[in-house]
């Protein structure tokens, strides 16, 4: 009964990562190195010769398992006033304007180069027009886009070279509000009032690169996200031996457990770090459970 509960368990994570849409572009969702275009319904930047070659997924930096997609300098092309190299993606269903909500985490190779910019679009009068946007800017700035004409609001946070990033929009009836590492920092009006037909991630090609993973779309708001799950942390992941886990409170957890995808128990101990060299690589689920009776699951993948 055990492992039958576990199976159930695991499956309805998977089935509720799917229905909000996390997008890490791993191998296990469907993706596969090089170029982006037509996997899993993105598009890449057309030129004159066809669809651009460096708009690709990537296994050189990832904030979440293993591949991200790399937004990559074009050097066939000269530089453009707007950001227009990159990828878009367009959803099944338009997204309702009154209740969205989209994040992601963000990296930039260097600074005085390319403007990389994030825009969730939607379509009126036949036209393009962001709803919500956030753009790395060259000099090491960040920025929102707060109207139709891409005008832009500079925040009071930088970005470093190399480093993730990750940026929240929360878009709703009356306002669209722009998070960065988990921190509200501004809050606009609804400017378009109109629902989000999908994404898109460009740079204007002054120079480097930019990585973006762990896409999530309409997952919990980070005000009533789980405390207990967001206390902890595994690292490294991915990992090719140990994993460790890192609590807040040591005293939280109790027991640590690892399963693979079909739900069998393969390891099981009282604390951290557990040793995974013995297993194949792929995918595994580690389940933590607390001192009161709560189980958290967290996603493993060993190279």
């Amino acid at each position: 009964m055990k492992k039958i509960y576990t199976l159930i368990i695991l499956l309805f994570i998977v089935g509720y990562l799917n229905a909000q849409q996390t997008i890490s572009f791993e191998a296990e969702e469907g993706y596969e190195l090089g170029n982006l275009h037509n996997q899993k319904g993105w598009e890449v930047t057309e030129g004159a010769d066809g669809i651009l070659d460096n708009q690709v997924i990537s296994d050189e930096k990832a904030s979440d398992g293993i591949y991200a997609f790399k937004n990559a300098f074009e050097p066939d092309f000269d530089w453009q006033w707007f950001p227009i190299f990159g990828a878009a993606k367009t959803f099944d269903e338009p997204q309702d304007y009154t209740d969205f909500n989209i994040s992601y985490d963000v990296l930039v190779t260097d600074k005085l180069g390319a403007d990389f910019e994030f825009v969730a679009y939607t379509i009126i009068d036949d036209e393009f027009a962001p709803v919500a946007g956030v753009g790395i800017e060259n000099q090491g700035q960040i920025y929102v886009i707060i109207d139709e004409d891409y005008d832009y609001f500079i925040l009071d946070v930088e970005w470093e070279p190399n480093t993730w990033v990750n940026v929240r929009i929360e878009v709703n009836q009356e306002e669209v509000k722009y998070y960065i590492n988990e921190e509200l920092k501004h809050t606009i009006d609804n400017y378009t009032h109109s629902d989000i037909y999908g994404f898109n991630m460009l740079h204007n090609n002054y120079g480097h690169d930019a990585y973006y993973d762990n896409i999530k779309i309409n997952t919990e708001l980070l005000a009533i996200e789980d405390h207990m799950t967001q206390s902890i942390k595994l690292y490294p992941n991915p990992t090719t031996d140990f994993i460790h886990v890192q609590s807040i409170d040591k005293a939280l957890i109790k027991e640590i457990s690892v399963y693979n995808m079909i739900g069998k128990k393969l390891i099981v101990q009282k604390d951290s770090p557990i040793d995974l060299k013995a297993l194949p690589v792929g995918t595994y689920i580690l389940e933590i459970i607390t001192v009161e009776g709560q189980s958290i699951m967290k996603k493993v993948i060993k190279k």
